[in-house]
């Protein structure tokens, strides 16, 4: 029986949840990783972002990450070079994962994990980057609308 999704409002006729769907596309980006794999970085943050999976402050940072990657059309291994010291754990003064985290209450979501098909990875590589571009879209108006 199809169950909505607290987070996102996702809804799957088969029954599945989302965390199922994320399993099984971490599944195909690590047993493909020079084809499906190649969207692993927006299936994560899209994924964590949606689902409240970050702190507050991992939340922005990694919503700020997928600026870089969307927008700008940095790379993973570019952003990784360019954040190095400043997302160290050894550095860093906050948690990713733990803590305080920020309210995405309002946020009516456009696209997620739910679209998100499998077939191959053409297609699949279409999707994430669709979702990453939704997740995007949807959160400009929550950004505006509460301190940061």
């Amino acid at each position: 029986m199809a169950q909505r999704c607290p987070d996102c409002e996702a809804e799957f006729p088969s029954g599945e949840q989302c965390r199922e769907r994320f399993d099984l596309c971490l599944a195909k980006e690590l047993e493909h990783p020079a084809t499906y794999g190649l969207v692993h970085h927006l299936t994560v943050i899209c994924y964590m972002l949606q689902h409240q999976g970050y702190s507050r402050q991992g939340w922005l940072a990694s919503r700020e990450l997928l600026v870089k990657f969307m927008r700008q059309g940095q790379t993973p291994a570019g952003v990784r070079r360019q954040n190095r010291q400043r997302l160290d754990s050894g550095r860093r003064t906050w948690s990713v994962t733990r803590g305080e985290r920020f309210s995405t209450v309002g946020v009516i979501w456009t696209r997620t994990i739910a679209g998100v098909r499998l077939d191959n990875a053409e297609v699949y590589q279409a999707d994430i980057t669709l979702w990453a571009r939704a997740v995007l879209a949807d959160t400009e108006n929550l950004l505006r609308n509460q301190p940061v």
